[in-house]
């Protein structure tokens, strides 16, 4: 009986892992070709990107997740990427490599239309063997499962101008149910979609208001908004605040153009009810401008 609750528990969890099967991340215009394979090259710079996130410190089995991308012009139309992207919720280990390409339309009055492409291996692990039971020794949880390379594919479109961008995603848009015929239990990978917009006021010669927004739709849950607003000064700092409906409230400080890179920490604090067990959950985010000496462009990421 006590083995048959335990399997109940399991169950349940990757039902809940199924729900965040797309990483999350905070501030998500610092690290935008995870979201969008139109990203890829979208501000003319040759960006290296690595961003590390710690969700909801202190709880056992809560997220982490880290993601490693470089992205690029290949041509005066063509932009290309390549992202590694490892997601950990509870015994659930994802490890995603995503291939992007994309074709720069330019219309008229400096109008831009981005198209993307991404092709995708995914790996999904159920780690078993990491689960306390009564029983030392089960059999039942000594196996870690996998469900070997799944390939998948996603789409995105970027609308650009010097002061605003809109932008559509579907990162995957296969769903695999790896409970269907294995003891994975009810582990899915869903298709999400995301669809954001962002706004560009220069406000004097040394500071710059940027408010986005950004809504995140999957099968089942309900829609999810991101609301930020970002405060740049001198073209060297940046500040921000956030709020994510149904989780909690953000705040963000970074610096650009120091040198060759762009450095953002982002501090998310819930208002659900995880707020009972931790209060905390920190993002680092660093980005290297493999071109050269810093010269931004119109993009949906940075404005001049």
């Amino acid at each position: 009986m006590k083995k048959l609750a335990i399997i109940l528990i399991i169950l349940a969890n990757s039902f809940y892992v199924s729900a965040q099967q797309d990483p999350m991340f905070s501030q998500y215009w610092v690290n935008p070709q995870v979201l969008n394979p139109a990203q890829a090259g979208a501000d003319g710079r040759t960006l290296l990107n690595a961003t590390g996130r710690l969700q909801w410190v202190n709880v056992k089995g809560a997220p982490k997740t880290s993601s490693l991308a470089i992205g690029g012009m290949a041509g005066e139309r063509i932009g290309l990427g390549l992202s590694y992207v490892y997601d950990q919720i509870g015994i659930s280990r994802t490890n995603t490599v995503n291939a992007d390409i994309n074709y720069h339309l330019k219309l008229k009055r400096n109008w831009r239309l981005i198209a993307g492409l991404r092709l995708i291996g995914l790996v999904n692990q159920m780690n078993f063997s990491e689960i306390s039971t009564t029983t030392p020794g089960d059999p039942l949880f000594m196996e870690n499962l996998s469900s070997g390379l799944k390939p998948n594919a996603g789409f995105g479109f970027l609308l650009t101008n010097k002061s605003f961008y809109l932008g559509y995603s579907q990162p995957r848009v296969v769903n695999y149910d790896f409970g269907a015929t294995s003891v994975m239990g009810n582990t899915k990978i869903i298709s999400h979609r995301f669809a954001y917009m962002g706004y560009n006021f220069t406000l004097n010669d040394e500071f710059k208001f940027r408010p986005s927004v950004l809504m995140k739709e999957v099968t089942n849950a309900p829609v999810q908004f991101d609301v930020n607003a970002v405060l740049e000064m001198k073209s060297k700092v940046v500040t921000g605040l956030s709020y994510r409906s149904g989780d909690g409230v953000g705040a963000m400080l970074g610096v650009v153009n120091a040198g060759r890179f762009d450095i953002y920490y982002c501090y998310d604090y819930p208002l659900s009810a995880i707020s009972m067990l931790s209060k905390q959950t920190h993002q680092i985010t660093i980005s290297l401008n493999l071109n050269g000496k810093p010269s931004r462009i119109n993009s949906p990421r940075y404005f001049n």
